[in-house]
């Protein structure tokens, strides 16, 4: 079972994005793998909104990123500040990035 990173937007309509990072989680798992979606885990401890805290919960997901097989990344709204860090982290890990323009 491959561990998957998922990379997809959060800040701006969040409702929303929670619902595609979701939706990215299950299409991972119906594929057999083990999603981790940092945006999904650490905003419910932390507030995006305070700068310091968002940086942190940033940093936390980029650690768990080592230990990643892959990164999934949904495109399809395009690519948030937040997404670009994650995609050039990947980049200098080494990792395969999964483009996903459609959920």
């Amino acid at each position: 079972m491959k561990r998957i990173f998922v990379c997809s937007p959060f800040a701006g309509d969040i409702t929303r994005n929670v619902k595609v990072a979701e939706v990215l989680c299950r299409q991972v798992m119906r594929s057999g793998h083990a999603p981790f979606a940092p945006h999904l885990l650490y905003p419910t401890f932390t507030d995006d909104s305070v700068p310091e805290q968002r940086e942190t919960g940033i940093a936390c997901g980029l650690a768990f990123m080592e230990c990643c097989d892959e990164v999934w990344a949904f495109t399809g709204n395009g690519i948030s500040s937040g997404m670009r860090r994650e995609l050039d982290r990947a980049g200098q890990l080494g990792k395969p990035i999964i483009e996903i323009a459609e959920v």
